[in-house]
């Protein structure tokens, strides 16, 4: 855990360029921002259909949040702020994939990974299990589009 200062100053840089990254995108999004001493939070709405979604908040604690399309990842320590920005432009990109893992047995799905391509070689991960693993699993991949077109 980064000392308060440190944390504030590395924020700020962050925030600045979210924001920047947001001006620029509002052509082909809807964005809202809300900020308190609490929390930092980005919603955004892409005006193409199948473009992902998402909302990010960034919280005082050192840990932030996620929603993905309807994936939702809570309370994540923040290891590293240049995530943020490679993770907005990402998503703006379309490099999204929602990943649905199935029971090959009875076709019941057992789970949901959602992966952004930050850059090659560095993904970010959100896993959900619905239910245990099991030994046939078929996983059919979706991809959001990218904002722009």
């Amino acid at each position: 855990m980064l000392s308060n200062d440190v944390f504030r100053d590395r924020l700020e840089r962050t925030l600045i360029d979210l924001e920047a990254w947001a001006k620029a995108t509002a052509d082909c999004a809807e964005i809202g921002i809300a900020a308190s001493e609490r929390y930092w939070r980005m919603v955004v709405v892409p005006n193409a259909d199948l473009a992902c979604p998402f909302e990010l908040m960034i919280k005082s604690d050192q840990k932030f949040g996620l929603k993905l399309a309807a994936e939702t990842y809570e309370d994540r320590p923040i290891d590293r702020f240049d995530l943020f920005p490679a993770l907005v432009r990402a998503i703006e990109a379309g490099r999204v994939d929602e990943i649905q893992i199935f029971n090959g047995m009875t076709d019941a799905l057992v789970g949901i990974t959602m992966r952004v391509e930050l850059a090659p070689g560095w993904d970010w991960l959100g896993n959900r299990r619905i239910a245990p693993p099991t030994p046939a699993e078929e996983w059919r991949t979706r991809r959001f589009l990218p904002y722009r077109r």
